[in-house]
């Protein structure tokens, strides 16, 4: 590529905070048309900071005190970047339920992006984003685009951030962890979208992830980023298959490297949780405005058990009921028929609020779950004061050993939730969940949003957990990877019914159910997914 084809370009670029305090140094890259440039590295390395700058979003009190940022050979400033956004430079944002209107219903929203910036009538806007919404994999897009974002699944809701990114048919896409809350088949398909409609358009994409399994199957160029500088940069298979940089290997191993097998369950007891026949359906809403519409069935009769100190994996597509049958579990949400038995004991109506002090929950995005005027810290410390687990001085000590435990630092304690990286925010959402010292702990794709290494850590931390104290883990995910180093069991979910189910590594090394084999070859590690490369070399 030369020169004549570079979008954008990133001279010597340097942000900081108000007191000085340097978060990017001296960073430098360059993104051509149809290329994938790829921006990896751990939490808080600068990621997200870096590709905010480029659309002049950076963070109150977060300013860029050096550097150039140049659109087509064009320097630019606050102005002319304001021009830019959403029709020549749009961004997939890494937490949809805080970048979507809450309060507008999803093809509006899309709707309202065409109009703007592409000049049609409400009307054709309005037939173009059930269309974007297809393209995109949502299954009844006309139903779903009358609905609001809260009433999708997180992977649904990554889904609408990208047809409403792409319907500005921008030159440059910022993909800030688009695959994130998605499971691995309907990763790979929203992938191949993005990529084949960057080559049909010539856009370039900034793709910023922790997967470097997608780095090594789909992009160009790969820049690698620690602590706010750029360590390593170059074409993917030299990068990925003969880092240089000690970071980079480091990353790579972890990706590599399983953790321990977990030690089984010895023998059989009373277990911990039960369910029978657990059902759930939803109401849609009706064509017109106060018309009742069906009720759609998301969780068919279902039957689970989890045993003391057992660490069980669920996995399938996004919408397949497992959040559902998470969220039943604990009785978050009250299911429409069906028994739950926690310690063998039948809980009905207000008994499954006994369930509160003996089993938590890690949400799927940790920003919504998190009081945003709240000191993280306070946050940690309030189940403590509620249900009396400590006094005093104590409260404070649990606080910072939390901190610690999930991989944070106790002067963290008086930050908000704002100034942390996602990745960081899932971990103080995880310290939260632990002050209780559950029995039981439902982690909701608790680990989606965090980089190789840290998720090895948590990893870790929950096996320990378990090991220590006896902890039950019913683990969500659509990271096999992260359910085949962990879980002792697996659980398979398609359209809200268990289609399989098994010791982890009878399910993995022999399935019986198609689509159990086609959710395993979705999820290739770095070495194999660089054979698998889906673009040009």
């Amino acid at each position: 590529m030369n020169a004549t084809t570079r979008l954008l370009s990133v001279e010597h670029l340097n942000l900081a905070t108000e007191d000085q305090r340097l978060l990017v140094d001296d960073v430098s890259f360059h993104l051509d048309q149809r290329e994938i440039v790829a921006l990896v590295g751990e939490s808080g390395s600068g990621k997200t900071l870096t590709s905010l700058a480029l659309m002049n979003l950076l963070p109150p009190g977060v300013q860029q005190t050096s550097g150039i940022i140049r659109f087509q050979g064009e320097e630019l400033d606050a102005r002319r970047t304001a021009t830019l956004r959403g029709c020549h430079i749009a961004t997939v944002f890494q937490e949809p339920m805080t970048s979507m209107n809450p309060t507008l219903r999803i093809g509006e929203q899309i709707a309202e992006v065409l109009v703007r910036h592409r000049q049609f009538s409400w009307k054709q806007a309005q037939h173009e984003a059930v269309a974007l919404l297809d393209r995109v994999g949502i299954v009844n897009p006309a139903q779903r685009a009358r609905q609001y974002i809260h009433q999708l699944s997180g992977g649904m809701r990554q889904r609408v951030m990208i047809a409403s990114a792409i319907s500005g048919q921008p030159d440059v896409l910022i993909a800030d962890e688009p695959t994130t809350a998605l499971d691995v088949t309907i990763q790979v398909q929203i992938l191949s979208l993005l990529q084949e409609l960057q080559q049909e358009m010539g856009m370039g994409m900034l793709l910023i992830t922790h997967d470097l399994s997608v780095v090594a199957r789909y992009a160009h160029r790969v820049c690698v980023m620690q602590q706010g500088k750029l360590v390593e940069q170059g074409d993917v298979r030299s990068t990925l298959g003969t880092p240089a940089h000690p970071y980079t290997q480091k990353l790579i191993n972890a990706s590599l490297s399983p953790l321990p097998p977990t030690s089984p369950v010895r023998e059989r007891q009373t277990p911990l949780l039960t369910l029978r026949d657990i059902c759930k359906s939803y109401s849609t809403p009706g064509r017109l405005p106060l018309m009742p519409g069906k009720r759609q069935t998301v969780l068919h009769p279902t039957n689970l058990e989890i045993q003391p100190g057992e660490i069980v994996g669920l996995i399938g597509e996004s919408g397949s009921g497992k959040t559902t049958l998470g969220s039943a579990a604990i009785g978050l949400i009250a299911a429409d028929s069906g028994e739950v038995l926690f310690e063998g004991k039948a809980l009905k109506g207000r008994q499954l609020n006994s369930l509160r002090r003996h089993s938590q929950i890690i949400f799927q995005d940790p920003y919504a779950s998190l009081n945003p005027k709240i000191a993280v810290g306070e946050q940690i410390a309030e189940p403590l004061r509620v249900w009396q687990l400590r006094q005093g001085a104590a409260i404070n000590a649990r606080v910072n050993e939390l901190l610690t435990l999930v991989g944070l630092k106790p002067e963290h304690a008086d930050r908000l939730p704002s100034a942390f990286s996602g990745g960081q925010r899932q971990r103080i959402a995880i310290a939260r969940a632990l002050a209780m010292e559950p029995k039981l702990l439902v982690a909701d794709e608790a680990v989606a949003a965090l980089d190789l290494s840290v998720r090895g850590q948590i990893l870790a931390l929950f096996s320990e957990l378990r090991d220590k104290l006896g902890l039950s883990v019913l683990f969500i995910s659509h990271d096999l990877s992260a359910v085949q180093q962990l879980c002792d069991r697996v659980i398979v979910m398609y359209h809200g019914r268990i289609v399989e189910s098994g010791a982890t590594a009878q399910v993995v090394e022999q399935p019986q159910q198609e689509y159990t084999r086609q959710l395993l070859a979705a999820a290739p590690n770095v070495q194999q997914a660089l054979t698998q490369r889906a673009i040009c070399p």
